[in-house]
Formats: structure tokens, C-alpha cells, sequence
């Protein structure tokens, strides 16, 4: 993540970059954390949901698959969000629900 955002690391543990990268920070730690979770004998790889329509894009930060679900996964990194991309995800592809990380607390959305 450091060098991703080519910061020397004297920077990374001061609140100004926690505070500043707080979105990038969140991504990637849940990225990390779903990883962890795939099977280490299978090839697996991090997917995500983009629509570019000309007055309505939106992006959904992971795509994953549980058995034959297909589920989105936001992550916040503040307090607030519409979730305006996840619930048209939802909507679209008829998914059963979707996946939240807010702050400190994930959140099912149906």
C-alpha cells in the first residue's frame, strides 16, 4: 500500500495520511481480507462492477462469488454514502443482497 501511494514510511502511520487515504486505506484492506478468505490451491483473482452510461456510471469496489452467488461489495471509509452504485447493482443483476463495510461495521443490504 505504501509504495502504491509512493509514500516513504515515516508518512504512513501519521493521522494526516490515515485521514487523507482513508478510502484507498479501507479498499485495500478488505481486498486483502477477502483474499485471505479464497481457497490457496484454487487461482482466484479480485473482480469489480463498472457501468458507463452516459448520465448514470457507476462502480461497485468488489465483485464475489459464494457458491453460485454473485455479491457486490462497497466499502466506505467515512460515515456517510448513498450506496448509489451498490443498489443499482442490485437492481440490474438481480443479486440477492450485497455487502457493506462502513468504518468499523459491515452492513447486509437486501
Amino acid at each position: 500500500m505504501q509504495n502504491a501511494c509512493g509514500l516513504q514510511k515515516e508518512l504512513l502511520v501519521t493521522n494526516d495520511f490515515i485521514q487523507i487515504n482513508a478510502g484507498a486505506v479501507a479498499e485495500q484492506f478488505i481486498g486483502q481480507e477477502l483474499s485471505a478468505y479464497f481457497d490457496s490451491y484454487l487461482e482466484h483473482n479480485l473482480f469489480f462492477w463498472a457501468r458507463d452510461k452516459k448520465s448514470s456510471s457507476a462502480e461497485v469496489d468488489y465483485v464475489v462469488t459464494i457458491d453460485s452467488l454473485i455479491l457486490p461489495v462497497e466499502v466506505k471509509a467515512g460515515k456517510t454514502g448513498t450506496l448509489k452504485s451498490l443498489r443499482l447493482f442490485l437492481e440490474e443483476k438481480h443479486s440477492p443482497f450485497g455487502i457493506r463495510f462502513l468504518s468499523r461495521e459491515a452492513v447486509i443490504l437486501r
